[in-house]
């Protein structure tokens, strides 16, 4: 035992027993690519100590360095941790971003799990319901500036995927004289909402009623919420005065507050009408389930009739800004840049996907396994509008890339973050310990670190090959 203990932590970089257990620098996690085309999401995995416990010191320790992998490439996916239950995940990701927000103003019926405060259910609508491409709130003033998903049961059939896209690839694939228009002319949402939410829709919108939105049946108390949240004024329609409803309109494309690109920044692809059955028969062709052609197929022939002859809005409806609508060929064109950038992250239970909202959307193919089970929780709203003193422009400017290189170096070298096995090599072979001889070298291992000084212990104390820059609060 003593010769296998003194020949493998010999083996690992020459590093004594603190470097190997008590060091909280990225020596201690792997870091590869679920694809490594897009670079989209980068996964981060244990390395040695797969516990809940060194997973919330490390990302502490680690916060900024976390937060510019997500803004250099969009999604963070941490996988591999012992996390069971909604409040291990709130602990997780409350020690990545203490700054989270109960507030929630968005399209989907949602409600906290037990022993949380901010560990919302992804969406109480049957799973097998496509949800589109979309940065969260992105048609409020003041959306999210990230997204943290978590898996408490993964999907055992096809389908389930929540899938990511790049909204700044998307704004450069679209078809240029589509794109000026929305540019020129905007986008003009609208939201309905009754005082009770519909049940057997195939309107997610129409399934979410204004006194739960707002957590109040109280029409003057929800007025009073709108004005301080500074949102569009209320107006009450309807026979009894009772069915809430906001109209405002809104740029289609934002400015990154840190990067100040471009990126697509509208909910057309979850507002018009004809999503539902157009993401239903994009979830046929990917995994030729025929369940998914005939939904496809019924509830396009009802949305033609309701939407389209009957001229019925959604309750949350999104036209241009001069109020014409977006066609069914325009909303083609859209879809077809979103779905050719996008990824999709198979999910695995006790996965953590953080995600930056204002470059990568999210989105959940429909399944017919009726047990998965994802939370969502999100922090701090940030103010859209300041990025409208931006140029006005599609990719930063040469200089403003060259000073945010120079500031983020490591950031847009992809040899700081390469694939699996060349992003942090083993340096030892197999180990060829029992399970109990290897859980007697850990204990060790974690005695002897314990009792050496923590001092140098931090954030600060990192591998060369990770970002020497920290962007701190950048997010916070």
């Amino acid at each position: 035992f003593l010769t296998k203990y003194f020949s493998l932590t010999y083996q690992m970089k020459g590093t004594n027993t603190k470097d190997f257990t008590s060091s909280l620098d990225v020596n201690n996690i792997t870091t590869s690519f679920l694809d490594d085309k897009n670079k989209l999401p980068l996964v981060i995995s244990p390395r040695f100590d797969d516990s809940l416990q060194f997973l919330c010191t490390w990302l502490e320790a680690n916060r900024s360095w976390v937060e510019e992998q997500m803004l250099a490439h969009g999604a963070v996916l941490i996988r591999g941790f012992q996390i069971d239950t909604a409040p291990e995940f709130e602990q997780a990701i409350y020690s990545l971003q203490p700054n989270l927000n109960d507030c929630y103003r968005g399209t989907s019926p949602r409600s906290v799990f037990e022993g949380t405060k901010y560990m919302f259910s992804a969406a109480d609508v049957p799973v097998n319901y496509p949800i589109g491409q979309h940065l969260e709130m992105s048609f409020l003033k003041c959306p999210p500036k990230q997204l943290y998903f978590g898996c408490l049961k993964e999907s055992n059939s096809d389908g389930g995927e929540t899938s990511l896209c790049d909204f700044r690839k998307v704004y450069q694939d679209l078809d240029p004289a589509l794109r000026k228009k929305f540019e020129t002319k905007k986008v003009r949402y609208s939201r309905t909402h009754g005082k009770i939410g519909d049940k057997w829709t195939v309107d997610v919108g129409a399934m979410l009623s204004w006194a739960q939105m707002f957590g109040t049946s109280d029409r003057q108390e929800v007025e009073s919420i709108c004005k301080e949240e500074d949102a569009p004024e209320v107006q009450w329609v309807g026979p009894n005065k009772d069915t809430f409803f906001q109209e405002w309109e809104d740029d289609a494309c934002q400015h990154h507050p840190i990067t100040k690109e471009k990126a697509w920044f509208n909910h057309a692809q979850v507002f018009h009408w004809s999503t539902f059955p157009a993401e239903l028969f994009y979830a046929f062709s990917r995994i030729r389930d025929v369940r998914f052609l005939l939904r496809s197929t019924i509830i396009a022939i009802v949305a033609v009739i309701k939407f389209c002859l009957l001229g019925h809005r959604m309750a949350l409806d999104i036209r241009f800004g001069d109020g014409s609508p977006i066609s069914f060929s325009e909303m083609n064109k859209v879809r077809k840049a979103v779905h050719k950038n996008m990824v999709f992250s198979t999910w695995r239970k006790g996965d953590i996907l953080c995600i930056d909202n204002f470059s990568t959307s999210h989105g959940r193919q429909p399944t017919y396994d009726f047990g998965r089970k994802v939370l969502v929780a999100w922090s701090n709203p940030h103010d859209k509008t300041s990025t409208r003193a931006f140029p006005s422009i599609d990719k930063m400017s040469e200089d403003s890339s060259d000073k945010l290189k120079e500031s983020c170096s490591s950031l847009f070298d992809d040899n700081h973050v390469p694939g699996a096995i060349e992003a942090t090599p083993n340096p030892s072979p197999d180990s060829t310990l029992s399970g109990e001889e290897a859980q007697e070298l850990k204990d060790l291992l974690i005695y002897q670190g314990n009792e050496e000084d923590q001092a140098s212990i931090g954030p600060n104390n990192r591998h060369t090959s990770c970002p020497s820059v920290r962007l701190e609060g950048m997010f916070s």
